[in-house]
Order: structure tokens, then sequence, then C-alpha cells
């Protein structure tokens, strides 16, 4: 993927996908279903963007589930398969896969079977997991999902191989099992962490190839890679990505809280999103998940074709840029 730092190249553009979670839904995505999805999707491949995001959540609580106004979370397996039929080109990321949720067998022969079916257009995004509660109904502690997630990261990639393939741990062990089919991507899909706490960028940077956090300013974001930078005596390694989230035309709220407002698509909101790229670009960002939350499905295809056509162009850097973590 281009990288923040090569001439005349672009980062990476995401749209953050609606109808498939709950969480700061807009009232038509209600009723949408797959059709509407697949509109959505296919517009965006038609349209240039690079990726597509899938989020994951298993269940949520009733309680919570009423906050948001509904509790319908597509899974993200399903989903990119059903997608990936129906496109040639753009790319699906989880954003993210709870890893500790699962046997490291069931994630290595998911994602690599979707690798496979996709043509090699899969983005492994993995998190943790933010919800007591959905760890312990799945039988994780809370306390130790982190280092659950370090081992059954290390062990799907070494799954991914297709060989015999051996694997001692605290949290899982075999020994000579072969899972295939192998990813497309050799030696796997590309692996992308999440997190907003340095905990979450140290992972990444220790067996992922991005860092994607969701809510952290620019200042935040630059503050933590700066540190990664300092603790391991140097820069962060060239080609490494950080994914980070803008909203051009307003942010999301959650049901029963007031919208922020919503900005409509044209020249004055694709400069204001240029001058939010640049900070974050010069923060440490490399590459951009796009939400853009809209009132209708055809007002959503009208803000994707509008950023596609007045923001992207201006995304191209003509001259090099320090890469993340390397600032002076």
């Amino acid at each position: 993927m281009p990288q923040q730092g090569t001439a005349g190249v672009r980062p990476t553009v995401g749209l953050f996908s609606p109808i498939v979670q709950p969480i700061n839904l807009q009232p038509w995505e209600d009723a949408a279903g797959p059709r509407d999805l697949a509109a959505v999707v296919t517009a965006a491949e038609h349209l240039g963007f690079d990726f597509v995001t899938v989020c994951d959540h298993a269940v949520l609580s009733a309680d919570e589930a009423a906050f948001y106004g509904g509790a319908r979370f597509y899974d993200p397996i399903a989903t990119i398969g059903y997608l990936a039929a129906l496109t040639e080109r753009i790319r699906f990321a989880t954003h993210v896969y709870q890893i500790p949720l699962r046997s490291p067998l069931i994630t290595a022969k998911s994602f690599a079977t979707l690798d496979v079916l996709s043509g090699g257009r899969v983005i492994a995004g993995f998190g943790v997991g933010r919800r007591d509660y959905e760890a312990a109904a799945a039988g994780i502690d809370f306390r130790t999902r982190g280092s659950v997630a370090d081992e059954y990261l290390r062990a799907v990639v070494a799954l991914w191989s297709g060989e015999p393939t051996s694997f001692h741990g605290e949290h899982t062990d075999f020994t000579d099992l072969v899972c295939r089919p192998r990813p497309v991507q050799r030696p796997g899909p590309h692996v992308w962490v999440g997190g907003d706490r340095y905990v979450g960028l140290r992972r990444a940077l220790d067996l992922g190839s991005a860092w994607a956090p969701w809510a952290l300013t620019p200042a935040q974001t630059a503050s933590l890679l700066d540190r990664a930078a300092t603790e391991r005596a140097g820069s962060v390694p060239a080609g490494f990505q950080v994914v980070v989230p803008v909203a051009p035309l307003g942010g999301r709220a959650a049901r029963g809280q007031a919208a922020p407002p919503r900005f409509a698509p044209g020249p004055a909101a694709a400069a204001n999103c240029l001058d939010v790229v640049e900070e974050w670009l010069g923060a440490g960002a490399t590459d951009f998940v796009v939400d853009l939350p809209s009132p209708s499905l055809a007002a959503q295809l009208e803000a994707m074709a509008w950023f596609a056509a007045e923001v992207v162009p201006g995304l191209v850097r003509d001259t090099p840029e320090p890469v993340a973590g390397a600032r002076s």
C-alpha cells in the first residue's frame, strides 16, 4: 500500500461501512439489508475507495442494545464473503475482529479461506475487545485478554504457513497441525491491530503491519508514536501503517444523543477535510477510514461520490514527508 513519505502517492482510503453495526446507526440503516449494503460497497469500488471495513461483536448487553437502539452486528467473516463475491478489486478490513473470543484454529481457517475466495483482498484487523461481559460469556478472563490475543495472533500467523505447525503456549497448545487452504497473500494477510492505548501500538509493532486506533486525537497519536520511537531507539519502521478515522461531513452520535452538525458535501467541507488530513499526517497517520454518516442511502452514495471527486485528488503528496515516529 502507498505510504506517507513517498512522493506522488496518496494515503489509502477506506470506507467505514454503514448498515453492518448498530453503533451510531442512522435511521435509514434500520431497514437496510444486504442489497443496500451491496450497493454501498460496489459503489465504493467503482469510486476508487481502497477498502471497506466490517466490525465485530458477537453480542451486546440488553442495556447497551437499548442505548444504541439495536444489537445488530453482521458477522464479519460471512459479510466479507458475501461482499467479495460481488466485487473484484476493493479490499476488506475487519476493524476489528476480537481475536481472544475464538480459537486461533478457527480464526486462521476463516481468514485464510476468505483470502482465497476474495483473491487476496483481506486485511486482518484484530483487537482485544472492550466489553468484559462479552469476554466472560466466551469463557475468556477479561483481565488476561491481552496475553491471550498476543498468543492467539502468533498462532494464527504460524498456521497460515499451511505446513505442519506446532505451537506451545499458555493459552493454546498444539503439535504438527496443518491448516489449509493457505492464504493467497504470502506469508498471510496484512495484520492490523486496534487499540487506543500504548499496549495496542506495541502489539501492532511486534505482531502486525499497522496500528488502527479509533478514539484518539492527532496529538495523542503523535505522543504514542514518539514514545514507541524512543523506546525502540529509532523511528517506527518504514512501511508501518497508522490507520485513523476521519468524518468530513460530521461525526455520529449514539442513539439518544444529539448528533453533531452534518455538513453538506461541497468545496468548504472538502477544504476542511484536507486540513484535518494534513494535521493527521503530521501526527504520523498514513492511511484513513472515512465515516460519512448520511440521512439516506441516496445521500450516502452522494457523499461517497463527493469524497472521491473533491477530497481524494487533494490527498496526493508531491514532496516526501517523515514516516511516523520520525518527526523532529
